[in-house]
């Protein structure tokens, strides 16, 4: 009999059934114990979503939705909250891992580590062939599937600041990031993460391997007059090697060329491809001046982790920013996101909602003045109402993707865009692209990932994401309010009505609170739910 056990649970490939921990059939719909067993068939191995299609559903026409919504099915059921064993391959497909030990008899185990152990050492002779050897042949990269490698970009070291001329390490490299992220064999961990790692004092091995990043690009920046001194080292993550390194001094004017060197500098180092057309952008993108450049790198770190005073001072520093270079594109894309940002949590008395179509226009200003630069068009997605023009939302957010398919921000955007037009199961796979090489998440992925749950009434998910998110960003109210309408979905109610009035004490929006996009299925649940939190309450306290 052939089995394979997966997180507890055994599968009977002869049988073609699912068993719990204590031998009882569990059932699944037939499409998803197909793509199971097929999995199964092949696992450790990638198997891509068109053989995946052929095999389950052959002579038929499906969209990748079918395919999505049998994953979600089979990781629910195996309790795979976490992707270990049904793992996304982003854009290629998906592999199965299963358990360490396994129910086939001992000659065939034995067989099996044996023949896993030649597999490791051929991987290990591939890799190093194709990512360390110099002047490896290109073309043999081309004959099978191109493996990725995810880097992580640490923050710079800022040497001698001084005040409003100092560079900030967060912003360079977040720029950094977004450049290397156009390349689709490389996956960038999000830089809001090794922000955060990077601000608890860890080590560049300590957030390696809390990201499971193989390579990670740090380095150090100075302001010397008008020139910017960049110190950048490509490290090797398993032996703490360097790859390369590289130093420059640009003037503003020098900027684009240095930043075009040192990514296919490193781009070339990984085994990336470098495409002219983008090299022939990074030409396009001079500061004026390096205090433009300096500004929006300080804008940019303060919407790394954003408070209202943050957001608040990074207005006033994009706002100069555009004074002095009035066509500096990534300038007038953050302003508007700053904007966004301040009008959205009512941060700024001097901004309403109808200042947002013109924080809109700042950053279409940016896409006009810059087409290629994927930023600019990831935020122009979370600056549109989703609810009043989800499509378009949908459309930016694409574009992002297309432009910087390596950054996980960018995947998670077309996420969010998704969800508000109601695409519930393309939104889970781009939200799993996202995380997919980003293991730390930034605390606003929780939110995501409790919207998403809770969308395809996985509530017992959908909570645990949720207390994440208040955990990590309390003055949220969203997190909030999924968190009580998940619990009272779990039969919890009691403890929803326990812990409304500490939660109301903390966040006095909850009262009025109505969720967004308004009249979906989801935002009907919540609002149902948390009108009936409200009406216990109120007759408590008339008791």
């Amino acid at each position: 009999m052939a089995c394979l056990r997966l997180n507890g649970y055994t599968l009977d490939l002869d049988q073609a059934q699912l068993f719990d921990q204590h031998g009882q059939a569990v059932e699944l719909r037939p499409q998803a114990l197909a793509v199971l067993l097929e999995l199964a068939r092949r696992h450790g191995e990638l198997v891509t979503k068109r053989d995946l299609s052929a095999r389950v559903w052959p002579d038929v026409s499906v969209t990748d939705d079918s395919l999505v919504q049998c994953v979600v099915e089979i990781r629910r059921t195996l309790g795979d909250t976490r992707q270990q064993v049904v793992r996304t391959m982003p854009r290629r497909g998906y592999l199965l891992i299963v358990d360490a030990t396994d129910t086939a008899p001992r000659d065939v185990r034995s067989f099996y580590s044996l023949a896993a152990a030649i597999a490791m050492m051929v991987v290990a002779i591939v890799l190093a062939w194709q990512f360390l050897l110099p002047g490896a042949p290109p073309g043999r990269r081309d004959a099978h599937d191109r493996m990725v490698a995810d880097v992580a970009v640490l923050p710079l070291r800022v040497l001698n600041a001084s005040g409003e001329s100092s560079p900030d390490g967060n912003g360079l490299a977040y720029m950094i990031a977004s450049d290397l992220a156009r390349y689709p064999d490389l996956h960038i961990i999000s830089t809001l993460a090794t922000a955060e790692l990077r601000g608890k004092n860890l080590s560049p091995a300590q957030i390696a391997a809390m990201t499971h990043a193989r390579y990670l690009v740090d380095g150090s920046a100075e302001r010397r007059g008008d020139r910017l001194q960049l110190n950048v080292q490509l490290i090797a993550s398993g032996d703490s090697s360097i790859v390369w390194s590289g130093r420059f001094e640009p003037t503003a004017h020098d900027l684009p060329d240095v930043t075009e060197a040192l990514i296919s500098r490193i781009s070339a180092s990984l085994g990336a491809t470098v495409r002219e057309s983008d090299r022939t952008v990074l030409r396009n993108r001079a500061p004026a001046s390096l205090d433009a450049h300096a500004r929006v790198l300080r804008a940019i770190a303060l919407t790394i982790a954003p408070s209202p005073e943050a957001l608040r001072q990074a207005r006033q520093e994009l706002e100069q920013a555009v004074r002095l270079d009035p066509n500096y594109a990534p300038a007038w894309a953050h302003l508007g996101q700053a904007k966004t940002l301040l009008i959205f949590g009512h941060h700024d008395p001097g901004l309403s909602r109808q200042d947002l179509p013109q924080a809109i226009a700042d950053i279409e200003h940016a896409t006009a003045l810059d087409p290629l630069l994927a930023s600019s068009w990831r935020v122009l997605s979370i600056a549109i109402d989703s609810s009043k023009n989800p499509e378009a939302a949908v459309s930016a957010a694409e574009r992002a993707t297309q432009l910087g398919p390596g950054d996980p921000d960018n995947w998670l955007a077309l996420a969010v865009a998704q969800h508000h037009a109601g695409r519930t199961q393309a939104a889970i796979e781009a939200f799993e692209k996202a995380v997919s090489w980003s293991p730390l998440r930034p605390p606003h992925y929780a939110i995501v990932a409790a919207r998403l749950r809770y969308s395809v009434q996985d509530y017992e998910n959908a909570l645990r994401y949720a207390r994440e998110c208040m955990d990590r960003t309390p003055a949220l109210g969203v997190c909030k309010a999924i968190w009580l309408s998940s619990q009272v979905r779990t039969g919890h109610s009691v403890q929803a009505e326990a812990a409304w009035p500490a939660l109301v004490a903390a966040t006095p929006a909850l009262q009025t609170y109505r969720m967004t996009p308004y009249n979906t299925p989801m935002a009907l649940s919540i609002d149902e739910d948390l009108d009936r939190l409200r009406k216990s309450n109120t007759r408590a306290m008339a008791q």
